[in-house]
């Protein structure tokens, strides 16, 4: 027997700039908060070092640019109709660059035995 088993899921990318505030806080943390409360099994926030958005400026963090408004990621796997249900949570008003949805497949490792670990 395998020591995993793939299990379906969906992953949402949500892609925020640097600086991009909710009610005067950083976006990418009231966006943390949400996935919390609403129960999604996990969610990581990542900041690029170069990239572009709808307004087609590269931003970058090379030294001479000296640039505040990278790239942030907000990352976030569940079941498909969980992740689904979470964008039902967002607020229009949001200043999202982009927002992508992706099947995956996520591992659920097994003890020897063959249960699942806790």
């Amino acid at each position: 027997m395998t020591p995993y088993r793939l299990v379906p899921a969906a992953r949402l990318v949500i892609t925020v700039l640097n600086g991009a505030l909710w009610q005067r806080k950083p976006l990418h943390a009231e966006l943390v908060r949400r996935a919390h409360r609403f129960g999604l099994g996990n969610t990581a926030v990542f900041q690029g070092i170069e990239g572009y958005g709808a307004d087609g400026v590269i931003h970058t963090s090379r030294l001479l640019s000296l640039s505040d408004r990278l790239p942030i990621l907000v990352v976030a796997t569940d079941e498909e109709p969980r992740i689904h249900g979470f964008l039902e949570v967002l607020d229009p008003g949001m200043d999202l660059e982009s927002v992508v949805i992706q099947q995956v497949q996520t591992v659920e490792f097994r003890s020897p035995e063959g249960a699942p670990r806790p």
